[in-house]
């Protein structure tokens, strides 16, 4: 589902990141996927991957997902970014919750951006950032992200993500799933609203056909009533002549 004000570039990103995750292996995949508490993602994608085409390259086959935020602008790569000093504040919280057994644990990513909350608290193994050739550097990109550049020839891959071990594989294709499920439901209502639309606009004209034919049949019907109405009051005042005045009449 398209966000309110969400420019055409973003939109196509989005597709082309879907379409690009599809193409290297993933068969689970949806496009704006919320994640909590990263928030919303761009694309998701999760699959199996068998020994030696897997990430890693390893003799084994792995359950693989991964991550992809498009950046339109450097505006919007920026809001993500995270301020002076929230990561060390977070690495705290996270050696506080270490030490917090049995207690209530701190959050460990608030006031983060997008791309540190996702290093501390992953969600996926994979985490790129896909934008415009020649938008972002290589050494723009946050640590442990990847990059890709969506130019004349497609997507192609400018840095290499670093592989995290820590994922939560079930519950990224959970939301993958309600995130289909109600792109798949929010269709339907469109689709209703168009064809409930469309009979609106048929019974319409209808409508209109229906007047315009009362009218031009009502047209001659009061015409006939009309002479009707005149022959009979002209019968009328015939008949009620005095019979003095008919012998005059008669002479």
């Amino acid at each position: 589902m398209a966000s309110r004000g969400e420019s055409d570039l973003h939109k196509r990103l989005k597709k082309e990141a879907c379409r690009w995750l599809y193409r290297v292996g993933y068969r689970c995949i949806a496009a704006e996927v919320r994640l909590h508490p990263l928030g919303i993602i761009d694309a998701v994608g999760t699959g199996i991957f068998g020994p030696y085409f897997n990430h890693l390259k390893d003799g084994r086959s792995r359950a693989q997902s991964c991550l992809v935020e498009c950046k339109a602008s450097r505006a919007d790569y920026l809001r993500d970014l995270t301020n002076d000093g929230q990561m060390e504040l977070a690495m705290l919280e996270r050696a506080g919750n270490k030490r917090r057994r049995g207690r209530r644990t701190l959050r460990q990513r608030v006031g983060l951006g997008k791309f540190d909350a996702c290093l501390m608290q992953p969600m996926a193994n994979l985490h790129y950032v896909l934008a415009p050739a020649g938008l972002l550097k290589k050494d723009e990109i946050p640590h442990r992200w990847g990059l890709l550049s969506l130019g004349d020839a497609g997507i192609s891959v400018v840095k290499a993500p670093v592989w995290q071990e820590t994922a939560r594989q079930e519950f990224i294709e959970c939301q993958i799933a309600r995130t289909l499920t109600c792109d798949i439901y929010r269709a339907d209502d469109r689709a209703m609203s168009s064809v409930n639309r469309e009979i609106a606009f048929q019974q319409q004209q209808l409508a209109e056909k229906i007047r315009a034919l009362k009218s031009s049949l009502a047209e001659p019907i009061e015409e006939q009533i009309r002479e009707a109405e005149l022959f009979a009051g002209l019968s009328t005042r015939g008949e009620t002549k005095s019979p003095s005045a008919k012998r005059r009449a008669r002479h």
